[in-house]
């Protein structure tokens, strides 16, 4: 089961608003005190508000001050496989779609609404409804109705209902199913209701106890903890280890009581003997009472390295990210107690305290738990690294307007806000940029031109820091690289693979314009992958190629490799990813000159690097930028 979004109104800062999330990686981004922290409080609040160890409870003061229905709420919506609940009348199971229980989208929608007009809240000040997307033409929500109420139903209707006499009047969930039939039409409108749980009749009776066995698992780490190894995310797995060890010596133990009891009892008597010479009756109202504790009371733990430095005396980065790890341990061992439920991890800025190569190995971190289908991340951040790691759809950017928290939906205006707000800058650093489609382009062109000396001599990118930039992907360094480049002088030379019409297009396009500025290269192979000598490929994956050989040029490398190669992956897009980084990585740097002589390859690229050199020219770039000519390309 996977959170959709989250739902506030009057809750703190927000009148009302809806935070759609990602099902594997969110970052939440948002200047100080505009509202990221009320959102993880908030899901906090809807998960674990009702455990006795929460860390946020709702409160009174938390109802939006300005509004003026003092009903606080906070929803969540919840997609999930069909077969993962099944809530009502168990003795005859049904599902909450049979029922007409999830909202218009098919999702699991709960609404928990606090009734804030008294001085304080208390048990009774909250509801908990389900959003159902409910047909107009039933009177009654059947699935409220007691099994007497859904007779009378079914009796008022005898004539009209097909198969009356076959319906078992003892089974709640098959009447409710004709009477379903007997009312919906293909005229039959849906409209979305609350539905109080609590009203909702079963053979359970507690549907929001059954519900919750079903939700994710939620897990807030906050900013402002004090990092000790005395938190219970340190505490809590070390004492459950320690109960386990002394579960399987409980006998031994058993044993020392007994003697310490038989010692101390031997002890005790003797010395009530001798009271005896004093005052016998004294000594009669006395007797010895051995107070024990349970044995894993007399164990606390306190974290060192290997030369006695104490977790607590640690730099607080360290402490953070030790402490981090802790809450995932702990986190994970509560889900397996739980039959493997989901986990939602929400960390608010995971970058407190961290060193810039710390920030990218934790969210690198992060991003491989999130691709975990039974994982699901929620981060804060005012790390522009951070931001620039994930994809654009992983992005929720908070802004404020009139004085609200507003969750931007556009996406221009998300990704300008989220470039002001963290001032994230363009990667070009050089006049002339090399555009391609993806970063194993970028990987396949620097090191064929680091390794083949003919190449280097031409133009040397590595020396000249020649920009190579992806244009393909959905991230804000390509967004805040092309709206660089669209506002500026720098000239682009774009090289694009043929298997894309598109990208022909866009190159014809370019060069149709004559704006003498951007220019572009379709290869005449499928893609960069095809350049890499089919040999140097056998030999590194140990397979055999001689059948595809012939058509070398066209053949979709990466897909056929999949088949091929890396079967323990069982991911086949991990493993096409693994394949590709591979092939532009490691094996390009092997690539020599005869080898692209001999598959005509090595003329096409090296007009690629003479045009590149060409137009870094610091004279030729000068007069094109003053004449607005566009220069004469050699292909």
């Amino acid at each position: 089961m996977k959170l959709r979004s989250l739902y506030l109104k009057n809750f703190r800062g927000y009148t009302e608003a809806q935070i759609d999330f990602d099902e594997n990686m969110n970052v939440i981004i948002g200047k100080n005190d505009i509202g990221k922290s009320t959102i993880m409080e908030a899901l906090e609040i809807f998960f674990n508000g009702d455990n006795r160890d929460t860390l946020v409870k709702a409160e009174i003061n938390d109802c939006n001050i300005y509004c003026s229905d003092k009903n606080m709420e906070i929803g969540a919506k919840f997609s999930f496989e069909e077969h993962e609940i099944t809530i009502v009348d168990t003795s005859n199971p049904t599902s909450l779609k049979e029922e007409f229980l999830l909202n218009e989208n098919g999702l699991l929608e709960i609404r928990k609404v606090w009734d804030c007009s008294k001085n304080s809240l208390t048990s009774t000040s909250l509801t908990i409804y389900l959003v159902a997307n409910y047909p107009d033409t039933i009177p009654n929500h059947l699935i409220t109705l007691k099994q007497s109420a859904l007779r009378k139903l079914l009796e008022n209707n005898t004539l009209l209902i097909e198969g009356y006499e076959s319906i078992n009047k003892t089974k709640n969930a098959e009447m409710r199913k004709a009477l379903h039939n007997f009312y919906i039409t293909k005229d039959t409108q849906f409209k979305e209701e609350l539905i109080e749980i609590k009203k909702i009749d079963s053979d359970s009776k507690n549907i929001w106890d059954k519900i919750k066995t079903h939700l994710p698992l939620f897990f807030l780490f906050q900013s402002d903890r004090a990092n000790s190894d005395s938190d219970s995310e340190v505490q809590n797995p070390l004492k459950i280890a320690t109960k386990k060890v002394l579960g399987e010596i409980e006998d031994k133990l058993d044993q020392i009581v007994e003697d310490v009891k038989k010692e101390i009892s031997s002890v005790a008597e003797h010395t009530i003997e001798k009271l005896k010479d004093f005052d016998g009756d004294i000594a009669t109202d006395l007797k010895t009472n051995l107070k024990l504790k349970t044995w894993d009371s007399l164990f606390s733990f306190q974290l060192e390295s290997d030369n006695g430095i104490s977790l607590n005396k640690r730099g607080s980065g360290i402490k953070r990210l030790i402490l981090i790890s802790y809450f995932r341990a702990e986190a994970e061992r509560i889900s397996k107690e739980q039959n493997n439920r989901d986990i939602i991890y929400a960390i608010e800025e995971p970058e407190t305290s961290q060193h810039p190569n710390y920030q990218k190995m934790i969210l690198e971190s992060l991003l491989k738990i999130s691709q975990d289908s039974k994982h699901q991340v929620i981060i804060t951040t005012h790390t522009p690294e951070i931001a620039k790691m994930v994809s654009i759809e992983n992005l929720i950017f908070i802004n404020k307007i009139n004085n609200t928290p507003i969750i931007i939906e556009n996406e221009e205006d998300k990704l300008k806000g989220i470039v002001e707000t963290l001032g994230i800058l363009p990667t070009i650093e050089s006049k002339v940029v090399l555009c391609v489609e993806g970063p194993n382009d970028v990987n396949f062109l620097r090191n064929i031109n680091e390794s083949i000396d003919e190449y280097k001599n031409i133009i040397d990118l590595k020396a000249l820091n020649i920009s190579i930039i992806p244009m393909r992907g959905s991230n804000l360094v390509t967004w805040v690289n092309e709206n660089y480049l669209n506002n500026s002088n720098v000239i682009e030379l774009h090289i694009y693979d043929n298997d894309m019409p598109k990208y022909k297009e866009k190159v014809s396009q370019m060069m149709e314009s004559q704006d003498g500025r951007r220019f572009g290269f379709i290869t005449a192979k499928r893609e960069m992958e095809n350049y890499i000598p089919a040999e140097l490929i056998e030999k590194e994956f140990s397979i055999n190629l001689d059948k595809h050989k012939i058509k070398w040029d066209t053949v979709d490398v990466p897909k056929l490799l999949i088949d091929l190669v890396m079967q323990n992956i069982k991911e086949p897009k991990e493993r096409e990813e693994i394949i590709k980084q591979i092939l532009n990585g490691q094996l390009t740097k092997k690539i020599t000159k005869s080898q692209l002589e001999y598959c005509n390859s090595y003329e096409e690229i090296r007009i690629w690097f003479e045009h590149i050199a060409e137009f870094y020219q610091t004279n030729w770039y000068k007069k094109m930028i003053e004449s607005n000519q566009m220069p004469t390309l050699k292909l």
